[in-house]
């Protein structure tokens, strides 16, 4: 087993190299062969550890293959999806300017959505997914997973986000709306809502 996955790391590192990163995923066919049943949790362990190296090690290039392959074996590890996309937008995007780098982030986007099909009762993917449209200044399309992500059980930074969009596209009502909820859902926010609540009032 630990021959297989060596030859399968040499393999994802060669087609994930710096000067090759190629998101059309050629490597799926490698990964399809070595795709066996079989792998356990206890492999998926040692892979994080390998991705932490990569990590410590500055090798960022390496860290989203050994991510995918996560995904791969546990389609249900929301981590793997969470942080293989996070690495794909501000590790590997960033080094590259124009079609390459939406083409990345495109990537990223669609990981993301694959692993909200195989999780789709966790805010977690929903929420990275709108904080990148945050990012992209495309509000709506922020807005649209922040909702979902407020469905299910989450931190105060989904409606506090949504507060922030709704500043951003001028809705002053529905963003005092926001604050007011979060001023009264989460008690240790009392004080930041209400210094929004009154400048969006005037007051």
């Amino acid at each position: 087993m630990k021959k297989i996955i060596l030859i399968l790391f040499v393999f994802l590192n060669l087609l994930f190299c710096e000067d090759n990163v190629d998101i059309n995923l050629k490597q799926q066919l490698i990964i399809d062969l070595f795709n066996y049943p079989k792998l356990t949790e206890s492999q998926v362990d040692l892979l994080y550890l390998t991705a932490d190296n990569y990590w410590h090690t500055g090798e960022y290039n390496k860290i989203f293959p050994v991510f995918y392959l996560i995904t791969r074996i546990l389609p249900n590890d929301i981590n793997a999806y969470v942080l293989g996309g996070w690495f794909l937008i501000n590790g590997i995007a960033p080094k590259y300017q124009g079609k390459k780098k939406e083409l990345i982030k495109n990537f990223a986007v669609e990981f993301m959505k694959e692993g909200i099909k195989n999780n789709p009762y966790d805010y977690r993917l929903y929420w990275e997914l709108a904080w990148f449209y945050y990012n992209e200044k495309k509000y709506n399309d922020a807005l649209q997973y922040l909702e979902i992500a407020e469905k299910y059980e989450h931190p105060f930074y989904i409606e506090n986000l949504k507060a922030i969009v709704f500043m951003r596209t001028n809705e002053i009502e529905k963003a005092i709306k926001e604050w007011e909820k979060i001023r009264e859902k989460y008690p240790e926010r009392k004080e930041i809502a209400e210094k929004f609540i009154k400048k969006l009032k005037g007051e």
